[in-house]
């Protein structure tokens, strides 16, 4: 057999085997995407894909803060990179296959990601919120993380790629929030509970955030 034919094979017997996964799963991404996104990226991308796949399916039932730990701890497995050298822009908002798919990415692509991955796990939309924040003490100040309300009117946790481990904003003293919004309200963030409304049409970033396509359907 020929060098290509062998891979030509190997290559075929790898789509199917994914498939087979992908067939199995609740969450899954459809076959026609996944050939474009396997021949954009690559056989490693695909597998990062999965894995995700894999473990929202593995948790869509455990409690929430499992939730937020195995997603918190997923993403942050992925280098970081800022947009100039991955993309060649100052700035660009990935997609979460985008993101698995050059498996690298700045601030917001880790808590978009994470973002939308939780809501996808049924963890209610008024617990979430991405929120900027001045990060003191880093290259880069400027800085997105995930802030996740256990409670109404309680210290959010803090979902961040900088420090890895989940803890109390009131424990970060090396962050400064500036405001925090999810896809449809903007609000000014406080060190607890949620602040002063602000006008969501004074801000660019809702549009962005809904411009990020979900892609990973639901059974």
């Amino acid at each position: 057999m020929s060098k290509i034919k062998f891979y030509a094979l190997a290559a075929a017997i790898f789509l199917l085997s994914i498939a087979g996964i992908s067939a199995q799963l609740k969450f899954y991404i459809p076959e026609t995407e996944m050939n474009a996104y396997s021949s954009k990226y690559g056989d490693m991308a695909v597998r990062r894909a999965e894995g995700l796949l894999t473990l929202m399916d593995s948790i869509i039932d455990e409690k929430e803060d499992v939730k937020v730990i195995k997603v918190n701890s997923f993403y942050n497995q992925i280098p970081y990179k800022s947009d100039m050298k991955t993309w060649g822009k100052s700035d660009y908002w990935a997609s979460r296959l985008e993101f698995l798919g050059v498996g690298q990415g700045d601030c917001e692509d880790y808590a978009v990601s994470k973002f939308l991955t939780l809501l996808q796990l049924g963890v209610p939309e008024e617990k979430l919120f991405l929120t900027y924040v001045k990060a003191k003490g880093y290259a880069d100040e400027a800085h997105m993380v995930v802030t996740y309300y256990k409670k109404k009117g309680t210290v959010p946790f803090v979902l961040d790629n900088y420090i890895k481990k989940i803890m109390p904003a009131t424990q970060r003293k090396d962050l400064f929030p500036v405001y925090s919004f999810t896809a449809n309200d903007l609000f000014l963030q406080k060190q607890k509970g949620l602040g002063k409304r602000v006008d969501p049409s004074q801000s660019k970033n809702v549009s962005k955030l809904k411009s990020v396509d979900l892609e990973i359907m639901k059974r």
